[in-house]
C-alpha cells in the first residue's frame, strides 16, 4: 500500500493465488445460489464492443476465466494486481483467451494510466484491503471516462455470520472476528455508498442473494487457515489448532444432519458520472 511497507505475513498471503483459491473453493462448491457469482458480476457490465476495461486487484483472473466465452471480441482488458505472483497465475489461467488482455503490477492508490481512458473500472472484493481508500477512489475517478462506470463489489456486516460464531465458540480469543470487522468497517454494503458518493454520482447497489451449505469440514478448515495474515500480522488459527477445529466441526455437522449453514451478504455498487475535478497531471 502506498507509503506503507507491506509486512511479511501480508506478502505471503498474496504471494500467489493459493490462499485466494481456498476461499474461492468454499464459495464455489457450497453456494446455494445455482448462478455463480462471477457470472452475476459480469452480467452487470454493458456488453458493447470497443470498450476499454480496467480491473484492479484482479487476482488470479477468476472473473475472466468464468466468463471466457462471454467477453466481447473488441474489448481491451487490463488486469492489475499488487502481487506479481497473482498476475503470473492470472496470465497462465487466461493464456487461451483471444481477447486483447494486458497485465500490470499496480497499486490501486497510484494507477499508472492517464485520465479519462477507461469505459469500465472494476474492483471485485478488493477495496476493503486498501490502506487509503479515498486516494484510490480519486485515482479511479481520474482514469474513468466521463460517461464510464465503476463497479465495486463487497460484503455486508452479516456475511459469514455463522462462521464467526463457530470460531468464537471454538476459540473466544481468535482474531477472525476482528479481521472481518476491520474489512467491514473499511468498505461494506452498509457504508460503501456514502464513500463512493464523495467521488461519483448515481451510485446504485445490486445485491447477490446466496448462502453456503457445507458438508465437508476440511473445506472450512482450509478457508480459515487461508485468512492468516489477510489484514496484517493476525493469525486466525495455527495448524495444530486446525486439527482440533476439524474435530469440533465434525461434531457440529453430526448434530445438524451433516451440514453447516453459513449466511452470506454480498453485492456490487455501480457508479457513473465521476464528478471530481480531474487533475491535469499524467501519472508517471
Amino acid at each position: 500500500m502506498s507509503g506503507k511497507k507491506e509486512n511479511p505475513e501480508q506478502a505471503q498471503q498474496y504471494a500467489n493465488s493459493g490462499n485466494f483459491n481456498a476461499r474461492i473453493h468454499l464459495h464455489k462448491t457450497y453456494s446455494t445460489n445455482p448462478y455463480p457469482w462471477p457470472l452475476w458480476v459480469f452480467d452487470q457490465f454493458p456488453k458493447m464492443d470497443d470498450l476499454r476495461v480496467l480491473e484492479l486487484g484482479g487476482g488470479n483472473g477468476l472473473l475472466w476465466m468464468a466468463n471466457a466465452g462471454r467477453i466481447p471480441g473488441h474489448w481491451d482488458v487490463t488486469i492489475t494486481d499488487k502481487s506479481s505472483g497473482m498476475l503470473r497465475d492470472a496470465e497462465r489461467n487466461l493464456a487461451h483467451l483471444g481477447t486483447n488482455v494486458q497485465w500490470s503490477v499496480m497499486d490501486a492508490e497510484a494507477i499508472h494510466f492517464p485520465e479519462d481512458c477507461f469505459d469500465i473500472v472494476i474492483a471485485n472484493h478488493m477495496l476493503y484491503h486498501l490502506g487509503n481508500l479515498e486516494r484510490a477512489l480519486s485515482e479511479i475517478g481520474r482514469v474513468l471516462k466521463k460517461d464510464g462506470t465503476f463497479y465495486a463489489s463487497t460484503i455486508g456486516s452479516r456475511n459469514m455470520a455463522e462462521m464467526k460464531e463457530l470460531i468464537k465458540v471454538f476459540n473466544p480469543d481468535s482474531q477472525y472476528d476482528s479481521i472481518l470487522g476491520t474489512i467491514e468497517s473499511k468498505f461494506s454494503l452498509e457504508n460503501g455508498k456514502q464513500q463512493l458518493e464523495s467521488v461519483f454520482t448515481d451510485v446504485q447497489l445490486h445485491v447477490y442473494e446466496d448462502s453456503l451449505s457445507i458438508t465437508d469440514s476440511d473445506a472450512i478448515v482450509e478457508y480459515v487457515l487461508s485468512m492468516n495474515g489477510l489484514e496484517g500480522n493476525e493469525q486466525v488459527m495455527s495448524l495444530q489448532e486446525a486439527q482440533a477445529f476439524k474435530v469440533f466441526l465434525d461434531r457440529k455437522m453430526k448434530e445438524s444432519n451433516g451440514k453447516i449453514h453459513i449466511s452470506k451478504a454480498s453485492g456490487m455498487f455501480s457508479c457513473t458520472n465521476a464528478r471530481m475535478v480531474h487533475s491535469s497531471r499524467n501519472p508517471s
